[in-house]
């Protein structure tokens, strides 16, 4: 059969969905990734085909409103509050809460960064392709449409927690028991205007997907009651050397330090310091290898001789070899330490789960969580002397790694998934 996959235009949402690719790719059947051309490369590293559509989209520019670059004392911070899609206490998930946050990320999120015109390229392509599943990235909505203008099944890949899914329970419940000339449902509208153009109409598993395929250990998930798939996360870097110093064996405790590519390229800017990191490394007896970039260091940054610094270094090359890791919670870097079973010292930004993910990480046992508000020297210098030296952590990051490579690897779900294909493909008449 043909497979479709549409990942959302970051090198990390690629990687993201690489290992189930290529899983499709060595059954037999015909595999196309189709996004925009920012991430061909990737795509085309993978050893994948890439169909582009759309024109670059500049994540870094689009993700950040002009006005974040203000000084504080000016900058008008209350969008931040409405694109807070993290929120996960079910008190706090009220019908007039999640409304804002689902308009805000329509309005802002979906409507920048998935234009019209985008989205009808791709509906063209799967229109002329015709794929018989289409698996796309829980951020990149014209997959889904693209399925269903071409009669494909499809299924929603997951990188974290299901905060839609979670959202979206809860919205419904709320929006059922309104008046029907209350109702308002932006995701709908929003769908609906393009799906209209093409003789459909909305359904809600345009935004959750027919099936979920998700990585995330069943312990870590969040309570969502949708139709699932697990499969086992398979480390993906992108493509990588292994250095000599990697190769052998440390000394002394190896320590990861890393604010992750995703952060980087979706935030184009750090909101941690790096000083502040490397402080409180300095004085331990520890090999600390920081993946850094020089535009990164502080001018005259002081490098302690225990740390060193690499642009890249490919994680799951690394973290067998480390002993700890510290982190901005991202899913690709929280994901490898976790089938590593690697004890994490997490200082969670607030994109997208992060800080809910890197919560649970830390209740069930498997690391500490900073927020960026509260990191000074002394403090994550503390936390990372603890999850070193007490055996609870690395036994709690042990429990979750079994976890991990107890679900059914990439190659082991393809037959579920060409029976759930089968179910649900409709040949347009």
């Amino acid at each position: 059969m043909r497979v479709l996959f549409t990942p959302f235009p970051a090198s990390t949402h690629v990687h993201t969905q690489v290992p189930l690719a290529w899983a499709m790719r060595a059954a037999g059947h015909e595999v196309r990734v189709a996004t925009r051309p920012d991430v061909v490369e990737d795509i085309n590293n993978a050893g994948l085909t890439a169909v582009t559509v759309g024109e670059v989209l500049d994540v870094p520019a689009t993700m950040n409103p002009e006005y974040t670059d203000e000084p504080d004392e000016i900058r008008d911070e209350a969008w931040l509050d409405v694109l807070d899609i993290s929120e996960t206490r079910p008190e706090k998930l009220t019908y007039s809460y999640v409304h804002g946050v689902l308009t805000a990320w329509t309005s802002f999120v979906y409507q920048n960064t998935l234009p019209d015109d985008t989205t009808e390229e791709l509906i063209d392509f799967a229109r002329a392709w015709r794929p018989d599943l289409v698996v796309w990235d829980t951020m990149y909505y014209p997959g889904a449409l693209a399925a269903r203008i071409s009669g494909a099944a499809h299924a929603r890949l997951m990188f974290g927690l299901d905060l839609v899914g979670l959202m979206r329970r809860h919205y419904l419940g709320g929006l059922a028991g309104l008046p029907p000339a209350l109702r308002e449902d932006p995701l709908e509208e929003w769908m609906s205007r393009i799906l209209r153009r093409h003789g459909r109409k909305f359904t809600e598993d345009l935004v959750v997907g027919q099936w979920t395929i998700d990585p995330v250990p069943p312990s870590l998930q969040l309570p969502v009651d949708l139709p699932s798939v697990p499969v086992r996360y398979v480390p993906y870097n992108g493509e990588a050397t292994v250095p000599g110093w990697l190769r052998e064996p440390p000394r002394r405790p190896r320590v990861c330090l890393t604010l992750g590519r995703s952060f980087r390229e979706v935030v184009g800017a750090d909101r941690t310091s790096v000083g502040d990191l490397l402080a409180a490394v300095a004085e331990l007896d520890v090999e600390v290898v920081a993946t850094f970039t020089a535009d990164q260091l502080e001018p005259g940054q002081r490098v302690p001789d225990n740390v060193r610094i690499v642009d890249f270094a490919p994680l799951d090359a690394l973290l067998p070899t480390s002993a700890a890791i510290v982190h901005h919670g991202g899913s690709g870097t929280l994901m490898t330490a976790l089938a590593h079973g690697v004890p994490q010292v997490m200082v969670p930004s607030t994109m997208w789960c992060n800080v809910p993910k890197a919560q649970r990480v830390r209740d069930a046992g498997a690391g500490l969580c900073i927020s960026p508000e509260e990191l000074t020297p002394e403090g994550l210098r503390a936390s990372l002397l603890r999850v070193l030296e007490e055996p609870s952590f690395r036994a709690g990051a042990e429990r979750l790694r079994r976890e991990v490579v107890g679900t059914p690897a990439p190659a082991d779900i393809v037959p579920v998934l060409e029976k759930l294909t089968a179910e649900h493909r409709v040949y347009p008449g």
